[in-house]
């Protein structure tokens, strides 16, 4: 079983290296000279494509058009890419991708974890415990990975940050998260009020034109569930 499995794994690294080979030469004639960032390259053309070709297609001018939006979506793609000379250009370039992936690696572990903590919310203690761990394990990240990433790093600092924020500030946040879901609550039932009260108009207005009702009391009570109404929606 594990011959079979070593055997596949060769397998597929004999088959990308060929993709690699079999593409080096058209990419690299199609963008231009044989930078090591040839892949970094071919992203941003895949990138700038599909953002000119999204443009360009909303355009009147180019309506019913589909090759011209082609030809001029491929056209300046490739202008824009091919002239990116120099790995210290398309590394400048990288940086805020690099930014982003560090910044969402640190931010969205925290929204889960806080998800996750506010669902104790019978017992303060533990949700102090658990957001002592959180900034515990962060500043241990921040020191870890500031080889790797360098100055970069400060944003694993800031989510240690967050997190003893959010332990200093856990009764106010636990209370607004309280009230938050008190207005839910009352919105709800006033849009199924307001909801009943439309039924009602409907209703009176069916009565009228089938003639079960008087047109004084027609006018009196659409004025009174009117009104009902307006001050329903003043008060959300």
């Amino acid at each position: 079983m594990v011959d079979l499995a070593s055997g596949l794994g060769q397998g597929m690294e004999q088959l990308i290296e060929a993709g690699e080979r079999l593409l080096f030469p058209f990419f690299s004639a199609l963008l231009g000279g044989t930078s090591d960032m040839l892949f970094e390259r071919v992203l941003f053309l895949v990138i700038i494509f599909a953002v000119v070709y999204i443009v360009i297609s909303k355009m009147d001018v180019f309506e019913d058009n589909a090759y011209i939006i082609w030809i001029v979506s491929v056209s300046v793609s490739l202008l824009s890419t091919r002239f990116l000379v120099g790995e210290g250009l398309l590394k400048t370039m990288l940086l805020p991708y690099s930014v982003f992936g560090i910044a969402v690696s640190a931010s969205l572990p925290l929204l889960i974890y806080f998800t996750f903590v506010e669902k104790f919310d019978d017992s303060a203690t533990v949700r102090k415990m658990l957001w002592i761990f959180y900034v515990v394990t962060f500043i241990g990240i921040w020191g870890m990975r500031y080889d790797d990433v360098g100055s970069l790093a400060w944003i694993y600092l800031v989510s240690a940050g967050a997190g003893l924020i959010f332990l200093l500030f856990d009764g106010t946040i636990r209370r607004a998260i309280i009230k938050q879901g008190l207005k839910a609550t009352d919105a709800d039932n006033q849009n199924d009020f307001i909801a009943e009260i439309k039924k009602k108009l409907t209703d009176l207005e069916k009565y009228k034109r089938e003639g079960h009702v008087t047109e004084s009391y027609y006018k009196k009570k659409k004025k009174q569930l009117e009104k009902q109404i307006k001050h329903i929606i003043k008060g959300m």
